[in-house]
Parts: C-alpha cells; sequence; structure tokens
C-alpha cells in the first residue's frame, strides 16, 4: 500500500544560503536579541532576509504549506553560524543563537504561522532544546536519550482548539525544528494519520472515536500542567473534515473494554507503519502538522556532552 503522507522537501542552493547568512548575520549583530523577548523583531528580520533570497519555489511551497494541507515540510542547506556546545541542561543562551533563531522564526512567519509557547513545559520559554539531558534519563521525554520515545502526538492531554483561539490552551497544531548538530545520525521519524486510519477496520475507528479514552501530560511537561483529559477521543474529524489524532503510548488509556480493544489495535496498526526517517543535519528545517502527523525517536547513545545531538524545537499555530 502507497503512503499517503504528503512531505514537500526543499533544498537551499550554496549561494542564496551564503547570501541569507551575511544579510542575517549583518543585521543582528546591529543589537543584542533574545527569542523569549525579541521573538518579533528575529522573525522579522529572517522573513525579510529569507523573502529576498529563497527562490519563488522554496517561497511558494512555504506560503502554500498550511492552506495546501500537506504533512510536513523539509528545507534543508540554511544557513548556520558558530555554535555553543550542545547546552544538555535544557537551556542555552538565547543572545549567542541570533542568526539561527532570525531564520527559524522567519520561516514560520512565512509560512503563515505564530509561534507559541506554553507555561507548562520548558519553564515557559518559546525555543525547546532537544538535547540528551542528563536529568531526564529513564524518561520518554524530547531531553531523554536512552528511552524510546513511541509514536505520539505534542501534548495531547490538551483539547483541539477551535480555529482562531489562543493556541496556547490547545494541542499545538504545527512542531517545527531547527537542527544544529545530529552527529550520531539519529532519525526523527514521522508518519501520517491517514496511514494509520486506512489499516483500522470501521469498527475500531468507530472505537476511537468515542469519548472513552483518557490521555494524560507526557514526561517533557515540567510545571502546572492541565489534565489529564479524560472522556475524550483518540480520532476525530477536525473543522476542515481531516481526521486528527491525540496520542501517546505512555499516557493514552482506554476507560471500557471496547476502548481498550481498539487502542490495542491501533498499537498493533502503529508497529508496521510506512513512516519517513529523517536524520536532521545542521541547517535542516522541518515543519509537521502535529494533529495529523506522528512521530518518534529511538533511543540512542550520546556523543560527549560537548557535541550531543542538538535540535531546537518551536510550536507554531
Amino acid at each position: 500500500m502507497t503512503s499517503l503522507l504528503q512531505f514537500a522537501r526543499y533544498r537551499v542552493e550554496d549561494s542564496a544560503r551564503d547570501l541569507l547568512r551575511k544579510e542575517i548575520s549583518a543585521r543582528v549583530s546591529e543589537t543584542s536579541l533574545d527569542s523569549d523577548l525579541d521573538d518579533a523583531i528575529l522573525g522579522s528580520i529572517g522573513a525579510y532576509a529569507l523573502r529576498r533570497h529563497l527562490p519563488g519555489d522554496i517561497l511558494h511551497g512555504s506560503q502554500v504549506f498550511t492552506a495546501a494541507g500537506s504533512h510536513a515540510l523539509l528545507l534543508s542547506n540554511l544557513p548556520t553560524q558558530d555554535f555553543p556546545a550542545t547546552p544538555v541542561s535544557g537551556f542555552a543562551d538565547e543572545g549567542e543563537l541570533a542568526v539561527t533563531n532570525a531564520v527559524h522564526l522567519g520561516l514560520i512567519r512565512l509560512l503563515g504561522c505564530t509561534p507559541f509557547a506554553v507555561s507548562y513545559e520548558n519553564d515557559g520559554r518559546l525555543i525547546r532544546n532537544v538535547v540528551p539531558n542528563p536529568a531526564a534519563s529513564g524518561t520518554t521525554s524530547s531531553w531523554g536519550a536512552d528511552s524510546e520515545f513511541f509514536w505520539h502526538s505534542d501534548n495531547p492531554h490538551q483539547p483541539f482548539g477551535p480555529p482562531g483561539s489562543d493556541p496556547r490552551l490547545y494541542t499545538p497544531p504545527y512542531l517545527t525544528f531547527f537542527a544544529i548538530r545530529n552527529e550520531e545520525r539519529i532519525p526523527t521519524e514521522i508518519a501520517a494519520l491517514d496511514d494509520v486510519v486506512v489499516r483500522l477496520d470501521e469498527e475500531t475507528r468507530s472505537a476511537l472515536g468515542a469519548p472513552e479514552f483518557e490521555v494524560g501530560a507526557p514526561d517533557s511537561n515540567d510545571g502546572e500542567t492541565i489534565g489529564p483529559l479524560v472522556k475524550t477521543p483518540v480520532l476525530e474529524p477536525g473543522p476542515d473534515g481531516r481526521r486528527r489524532a491525540r496520542y501517546d503510548r505512555g499516557t493514552t488509556a482506554g476507560l471500557t473494554p471496547a476502548a481498550q480493544q481498539a487502542l490495542e489495535r491501533w498499537r498493533e496498526v502503529l508497529l508496521d507503519i510506512p513512516s519517513a526517517d529523517l536524520i536532521l543535519q545542521p541547517g535542516d528545517f522541518m515543519i509537521f502538522d502535529n494533529l495529523r502527523v506522528l512521530h518518534r525517536r529511538k533511543a540512542f547513545t550520546p556523543r560527549p556532552n560537548a557535541t550531543a545531538r542538538w535540535l531546537r524545537r518551536c510550536y507554531a499555530a
């Protein structure tokens, strides 16, 4: 069966990358810019330069991504900078990452999205450093490494938000990543929800759509968490008619025998689901629909702290 994953991939030419780096570096050097305090300025600087130097096909593909209903987009060979050691504590000096933040936040703006943070994770900071934090050892967290992060969506313990609502109160619609280093070559795997649904029988699909599940907060939540979400479906249609899902294997449970059986069948299908394995490299930017895409990362042994795997994640709506 052919995969239903709609995944657009682009690569920036070296000449355009170098022009972007030169212009953005010059603009952010004029003052000290922090991703939490100056996100609008960084996004404006990045978006301006990106519109000037990216080719038309990349600009068009980025601008229509959300409206087209695609699952994911990957843009490679973007400008990088001189990076500090991987911040395995989880937090970095954001002023040192102004070039990266301008590119990352500028792309979110080009996509027609708004970046946001939530109070119950990451100390409320906008950018999450996805790093192997020793303090998260043994947990299925974006700060972990030694435990497999099975197929899941982020923050499934929150309700789905209606169009035009404050995204901080709901499950994040989009996840964005910018890769800093990945010498371990650990893939980020993504799979389309559509590929799960077509492999389920109608009885199971119906059971997953019943409000007979409980979904708790994931290990990455470190603040005052809302939840668990009780008497909720795993699978339901969105306002556009497309199915969306909330799921985390460690926090999702069926409240009735029928729900438990449906969840077991769901997990069986996930064992053999077609997926894209992406070994993100420095300068790679990826966005995917968190409501219609499941993602995972297998357990791995990180390199020494200074050069350990480091991705930067930001929610967008």
